[in-house]
């Protein structure tokens, strides 16, 4: 294929380059005090004990369907700012409940003055089972519509053992150089990924539609990796409410994670559109392009605004293309011999 070597000599050096300018560049700076104070109120039903002491919060469960919690409303906050929530964290023999949400964590929740907007991201932590004391931080966007701010710590409906001390909320900002990179390193992979589409698009002469058709599975990766983590949030939140009004026990008897049936499904359409564009390509090299633009999405989410990048999405994405590229392969060698048949 044509210029397969360059771009795998490209990823490879826009790798390098986005962790190693990561690793150099200091992202945020402080631009004002802890936002946090020591007046938290606890809550704690069905035998379980919250506890606090010395800015540590100390949360113990034996009751799967109660609760046990510690929270305070910020006095100060700024709209439109972001902010670092940092915090120490230890969980005993955490055992989660039934939802998502039912375990031990850290979370910041936003409120339009109607209701939580359980919709942005919130969490700085999710934890379970037992972990010693490691660092955990997050930051936060603060909404133009928020009206309030509440930080939670919380052991809702599951069982265990909760520690959070030593906690910091202040504002920040992105320091020049962080935004210089950023906007360099997001600029560079665009190219890399027309580059790419470009040489798959006229790898052989195939019919327009198919062209299409490889080239929207492309841009849909692109535009639904690149999504900043509030907005990509929001958007799950709704798609998630409208499929539970439809049908409430749907999530119960399917409970894949929608953004991981989204991965595997969009991965799987630009592999069957690159084993209809490139029949003639070894299933190696195709594979290889889809492991350069799944690894490549999730590398680049390290300078989106709150998103991270998973190796388990890479192996979705991965697998999602492998099974796409073998069904078209599969179909295209039956249908010759669909032919002979019948001719015969």
């Amino acid at each position: 294929m044509p210029l397969l070597k360059t771009n795998i000599v490209l990823f490879i050096l826009l790798a390098i380059a986005t962790f190693a300018s990561l690793s150099l560049v200091n992202r945020y700076q402080q631009i004002g005090p802890d936002l946090l104070t020591n007046h938290w109120t606890t809550a704690a039903f069905g035998g379980n004990r919250a506890d606090i002491s010395d800015n540590e919060i100390t949360l113990f469960s034996t009751n799967p369907r109660a609760i046990a919690l510690a929270q305070q409303s910020l006095a100060e906050f700024k709209k439109g700012s972001v902010l670092l929530f940092f915090a120490e964290m230890k969980s005993d023999n955490v055992v989660s409940g039934r939802k998502p949400w039912n375990k031990a964590r850290l979370i910041l929740v936003q409120n339009d003055g109607k209701k939580d907007r359980w919709n942005l991201p919130l969490t700085v932590a999710t934890l379970k089972g037992t972990h010693d004391w490691e660092d955990y931080q997050n930051f936060f966007y603060i909404t133009p519509e928020t009206q309030s701010v509440r930080v939670i710590a919380e052991l809702n409906q599951s069982t265990g053992f909760f520690q959070i001390r030593n906690m910091q909320l202040f504002p920040v900002h992105e320091t020049e150089m962080y935004r210089w990179i950023k906007n360099i390193i997001l600029i560079s992979w665009s190219a890399f990924f027309i580059l790419l589409i470009g040489s798959c698009l006229f790898a052989e002469k195939r019919s327009m539609i198919f062209q299409i058709l490889l080239a929207s599975a492309f841009i849909a990766i692109v535009i639904g990796t690149s999504l900043p983590g509030y907005m990509k949030t929001f958007l799950v939140y709704e798609v998630e409410t409208q499929i539970d009004e439809i049908s409430p026990t749907f999530t119960d008897i399917v409970p894949w994670d929608l953004t991981k049936v989204w991965h595997a499904c969009i991965f799987f359409l630009l592999g069957m559109s690159l084993g209809l564009m490139m029949k003639k390509i070894p299933l190696t090299q195709v594979m290889v392009i889809i492991m350069m633009m799944a690894g490549g999405t999730e590398i680049m989410q390290l300078y989106i605004d709150g998103r991270t990048p998973l190796i388990s999405d890479f192996f979705i994405d991965s697998g999602g293309g492998l099974v796409g590229i073998l069904l078209i392969k599969s179909f295209i060698k039956k249908k010759p011999e669909l032919a002979l048949h019948n001719s015969s």
